[in-house]
C-alpha cells in the first residue's frame, strides 16, 4: 500500500509525544508499506535528522511554515472559529503543494496526525485515517482550569473551538484512531465508539533495565517547555519536597526547560535539559514520580521508565490510559499525602520495590507492543 503521512512536525528527535508516535509508526509501516512523507517545520532540520528518517520512507518533503504567517493568521482568528493550532499550522500554498504532491504519488491511502493537519487532508480525493492522538479539546479545557488571567482565557477559547472542530471533521475522514480509551470516551464527538483505540508501544530492546546505581532518589523526565510537565516538576519540588527527606536528591530531565522549571534547581534538585540518550536520565533516578492530573493521551514516560526497571508513581487520570494495577505495576497517588506515603514505601521497603520492578516490566513487555500497534493501524486503513 501507498501511504501519504502528513504530520505537523518533523518527527525527530524524540522529544515529544507526537513525533515519537509518528516515528515508531513509520518504522513499522514502512516494512511492508511505501511511505511518502510530508512534515511541516517552522525551524531548519539538522541534516543528521534527515538522515535517520529518510531510510525509512520512500519520499521525503520538509515544508517550512512562516512563524510570520502563522502569527498573523492568529491575529485574524477573531473573524475566523477555527482552532488556534489549525490556524498557525495551515497555509494555502502549502496546501497547494501537498496537493500536487498527492497528484504526483497518488497514493492508495492518506494518514493525517492529528486535527492540525486535518485542512490539508481532507480536499485530497483518496481513503483517509485521521489519528487524533489525544482529546485535546478536553486537554486545553482542563489546562485553562489550572492557570489564571488571560492565559485561561485563551486555553478556554482555544477549548472551545477544537472541541467544535473535532467533532465537525470526522465525517470527512474513513476511519479514526485515538491512543487510549479514556481519550476516546471523553473527545466530544457522538460516534466516539467508531474511534479505534490504538496506544503507543514501547521499543523493549531499547529500553532495558540497567545495572548501574541510581545517582537520584527521585527523577522526572518528559519536554519541560510543556506546561503540564512544568507544572508537574513545580509539584514534586514545591508541593512534595517539603514533606520530605531533606537528604533526597531529585533529577528534572527533558528538552527545553522552561524558566519556572530552571529555578527549581539547588544543590539537590539538578536540572538538565536535553539529554542524547534518555536512557541515562532515566538509569539515574530510584523512582519515577509523575504528579500530572490532565488525563489525556497517554504518558510515554511512564512505560519507559517500567521498561528500565525504574518504579513508578502517578495519578489516577494518568493511569486510566495505561491501566496498571495500583500496588502490582505501579503505584496511584492522587494528593501529596498518597505521593508522600508511595515514594516512602518504595524507598524503604526492598522487597516492594523489588516486586513493583518486576511486575512493571512484564506488565510493559505483554501489552504495549509497536508492532502490534501498527498492525492495528494498518487493518484499519485497509478497511476502507
Amino acid at each position: 500500500m501507498k501511504i501519504l503521512v502528513l504530520c505537523s512536525r518533523f518527527p525527530y528527535p524524540l522529544e515529544k509525544g507526537d513525533k515519537l508516535r509518528m516515528y515508531h509508526m513509520l518504522r513499522y509501516m514502512s516494512m511492508k508499506n511505501e511511505i511518502y512523507l510530508v512534515a511541516l517545520t517552522d525551524h531548519e532540520i539538522l541534516k543528521e535528522h534527515i538522515k535517520t528518517i529518510e531510510p525509512i520512507v520512500t519520499s521525503l518533503k520538509v515544508i517550512k511554515i512562516s512563524k510570520t504567517k502563522g502569527f498573523l493568521s492568529l491575529l485574524k482568528s477573531i473573524f475566523n472559529k477555527l482552532p488556534f493550532q489549525i490556524l498557525i499550522n495551515y497555509d494555502k500554498q502549502i496546501a497547494k503543494s501537498i496537493k500536487n504532491l498527492a497528484s504526483k504519488w497518488k497514493p492508495d491511502h492518506i494518514f493525517c496526525q492529528l486535527p492540525r493537519m486535518a485542512e490539508y487532508a481532507i480536499p485530497l480525493p483518496y481513503p483517509k485515517t485521521i489519528d487524533y492522538m489525544d482529546a485535546f479539546g478536553i486537554g486545553m479545557e482542563r489546562r485553562a482550569n489550572v492557570v489564571s488571567g488571560i492565559t485561561s482565557k485563551i486555553y478556554a477559547l482555544e477549548a472551545k473551538r477544537m472541541k467544535i472542530y473535532e467533532k465537525n471533521i470526522f465525517e470527512k475522514f474513513d476511519n479514526h484512531i485515538i491512543i487510549s480509551q479514556q481519550d476516546a470516551n471523553q473527545i466530544n464527538i457522538n460516534k466516539s465508539h467508531e474511534i479505534k483505540v490504538i496506544p503507543n508501544g514501547i521499543d523493549t530492546k531499547f529500553f532495558l533495565p540497567q545495572d548501574k546505581k541510581a545517582k537520584y532518589d527521585i527523577g522526572f523526565i518528559g519536554n519541560m517547555g510543556y506546561p503540564p510537565n512544568i507544572d508537574a516538576a513545580e509539584y514534586l519540588i514545591n508541593k512534595l519536597r517539603p514533606n520530605l527527606s531533606n537528604n533526597l536528591t531529585y533529577l528534572i530531565a527533558g528538552a527545553r526547560p522552561d524558566k519556572r522549571v530552571k529555578l527549581l534547581a539547588d544543590k539537590n534538585v539538578c536540572i538538565t535539559g536535553w539529554i542524547d540518550d534518555v536512557r541515562e536520565a532515566y538509569s539515574d533516578c530510584k523512582i519515577f514520580v509523575v504528579p500530572m492530573w490532565s488525563g489525556t493521551g497517554q504518558q510515554n514516560k511512564i512505560m519507559e521508565a517500567m521498561a528500565m526497571g525504574i518504579p513508578c508513581i502517578t495519578t489516577s487520570p494518568v493511569n486510566n490510559a495505561i491501566k496498571g494495577r495500583h500496588g502490582i505495576e505501579l503505584l496511584v497517588a492522587d494528593n501529596e499525602s498518597e505521593f508522600r506515603q508511595c515514594i516512602v514505601t518504595l524507598l524503604n521497603d526492598t522487597k516492594k520495590y523489588k516486586e513493583i520492578q518486576k511486575n512493571a516490566l512484564i506488565f510493559v513487555q505483554n501489552n504495549f507492543s509497536w508492532s502490534h500497534s501498527v498492525n492495528m493501524l494498518l487493518e484499519t486503513m485497509a478497511s476502507k
